[in-house]
């Protein structure tokens, strides 16, 4: 009886072990969608930091480009990556990368949403 008491507590506090190192995990790991006036805003608090900005496609002929919203830009350098071939200019994106406060971010990942 005892032997099973001891079980029962045990496997209780390994699951509420388990499940706070997965909220952990989750919560470091969670990176929000930046707007770029949200980057604007304080620039140094993004540096050398990895951002996910979302934006509008401008300057895209098959390089490098702006990331823009409203006047606001970021200058997105793909030469680390393959671009996908939906991207074209004027439409909004997610590119994620490596910031850096002079407003430049180098890409490791371009998302365009499905139509």
């Amino acid at each position: 009886m005892l032997n099973v008491r001891r079980s029962r507590i045990v496997a209780g506090l390994g699951i509420i072990g388990a499940v706070s190192i997965i909220t952990v995990i989750l919560i470091f790991n969670f990176r929000p969608y930046l707007q770029i006036s949200q980057v604007f805003e304080d620039p140094s608090r993004y540096h050398n930091q990895e951002i996910q900005v979302i934006g509008i496609v401008e300057g895209y002929s098959g390089g490098n480009f702006n990331l823009t919203q409203g006047n606001d830009k970021i200058f997105i350098d793909v030469s680390d990556i393959t671009v996908p071939d939906d991207v074209e200019n004027g439409i909004q994106v997610v590119v994620m990368g490596w910031f850096n406060q002079l407003l430049y971010l180098n890409a490791t990942q371009i998302l365009v949403q499905c139509s």
